[in-house]
């Protein structure tokens, strides 16, 4: 199992320090306002009590520890992640006993993963009974390779493939409609066709009709199609 890149490599190639805090013409600015909050909201729903356990599992630069501030937080990635704390073994697997955890979080990590039904059977192992898991992934998205981007995901087959590593789903969602997303691949489509100078006035225009679609109530719900999927799953 390879996880998405999470080493030094990773970390001098001036990535900055904070994606989140996006201008309003970065060309994922909606993508990144919106999924941090989203996921925030469905972390409540972990329900981590005071001294429990959390696994980062891909954690690549720790975004999200803010969420369990009384919880022991665990940073896990392959070796090279100055934030991890835990070093994956090299087939992308735990080093820790079966049931450790209260909780899993994986946020953007799946589709880099070669091997998903040994990362979700791995998320299945390591969490006690009843504890929880908070996913995320890409389900319509370009190609974003870090160093490999191996998979998109229906809302079926992510359900089915999370079901049949052991976990049940509590909750289902999409982030990030199809309307919305159509807009994105649109301007993802001419983006770096477009002469440099050009590129940011063409990202404001298009996030800012990406952010007014995306207010929009559809007939189709986003949890059928959506650019991102994210879901709470529990260990019976």
């Amino acid at each position: 199992m390879t996880l998405r890149r999470g080493g030094r490599a990773r970390y001098q190639q001036g990535r900055p320090k904070d994606i989140r805090a996006a201008t309003p013409w970065n060309r994922y600015a909606h993508h990144i306002w919106t999924l941090p909050a989203r996921l925030e909201r469905l972390a409540r729903e972990l329900h981590v009590p005071a001294d429990g356990r959390v696994l980062d599992y891909g954690c690549a630069d720790v975004p999200y520890r803010h969420f369990f501030p009384h919880a022991e937080f665990v940073p896990a990635d392959i070796e090279g992640n100055p934030q991890a704390t835990l070093v994956l073994r090299p087939d992308g697997t735990v080093p820790v006993d079966d049931q450790t955890f209260d909780a899993v979080l994986s946020t953007q990590v799946l589709e880099h993963v070669a091997n998903p039904t040994v990362y979700l059977s791995e998320c299945y192992r390591v969490l006690r009974p009843g504890g929880r898991m908070l996913l995320s992934t890409h389900g319509i998205f370009v190609y974003h390779p870090d160093p490999d981007d191996y998979w998109r995901w229906t809302c079926a087959g992510l359900k089915r493939a999370v079901c049949g590593a052991g976990l049940e789903i509590d909750r289902f969602e999409g982030v990030i409609g199809l309307a919305a997303t159509g807009l994105q691949l649109f301007q993802d489509a001419f983006y770096w066709e477009l002469p440099r100078a050009a590129r940011p006035v063409f990202a404001l225009v298009f996030q800012g009709l990406i952010r007014l679609a995306d207010r929009v109530k559809h007939q189709r719900p986003s949890h059928y199609d959506a650019q991102v999927f994210a879901l709470i799953a529990r260990r019976p």
